[in-house]
């Protein structure tokens, strides 16, 4: 019964994750990007970061999301390979997405946004990419979103998952933050 139902869940997945990207307005900075934004208004808590940023309720933010249509992209196009070296390309592939990002926003695209942020499983890459990890609190919203993102872990066949998670409720979602100055002091100087 089990694998009957994450049959279903992996078929719908698609469909759930369009409705999801019409519904909050999710796009991706460009059609070769591994990342996509919502620009949204801060719910919640003022998040106080490491570098003095203050993130008040109604701030605007972007949350991000990774392109789920590109990860499949990629997947097909290189299906052994990406196996082998997913963690090291996917960090690299984040960057450039942040790169892209700061770009837009260093060009006024987004000049009222105060930071960026998500939620991950992924939060141990997200801090080496210069993001500050927070933890999520325990809340039926947050239960969904973790297994909504085990979902997609398995429908991607996240190499890890299997051997480091014995089941999705053990997987860690919390917040990534990054300041708008942040972002643009780590990502703005690509060369």
């Amino acid at each position: 019964m089990t694998s009957v139902l994450v049959t279903i869940i992996r078929a719908m997945l698609p469909l759930i994750n369009r409705v999801h990207a019409i519904a909050f307005g999710i796009k991706p900075l460009e059609r070769n990007s591994l990342i996509c934004v919502e620009l949204r208004r801060h719910k919640g808590c003022t998040v106080k970061l490491s570098d003095g940023c203050e993130v008040k309720p109604g701030d605007p933010v972007i949350k991000l999301h990774f392109n789920n249509a590109w990860i499949n992209e990629k997947k097909r196009s290189n299906s052994g390979l990406e196996k082998k070296v997913f963690p090291r390309r996917f960090v690299s592939y984040s960057k450039e997405g942040l790169q892209l990002l700061a770009k837009e926003v260093a060009d006024g695209k987004y000049s009222d946004v105060v930071a960026v942020y998500g939620w991950t499983a992924f939060h141990t890459h997200a801090a080496r990419l210069g993001f500050q990890v927070i933890d999520l609190p325990n809340t039926l919203r947050m239960k969904l979103a973790r297994l909504h993102i085990a979902a997609l872990m398995q429908a991607h066949r996240v190499p890890w998952l299997t051997k480091f998670t014995p089941s999705p409720k053990s997987i860690k979602v919390k917040a990534v933050w990054l300041s708008r100055a942040e972002l643009l002091r780590i990502y703005g100087s690509a060369s």
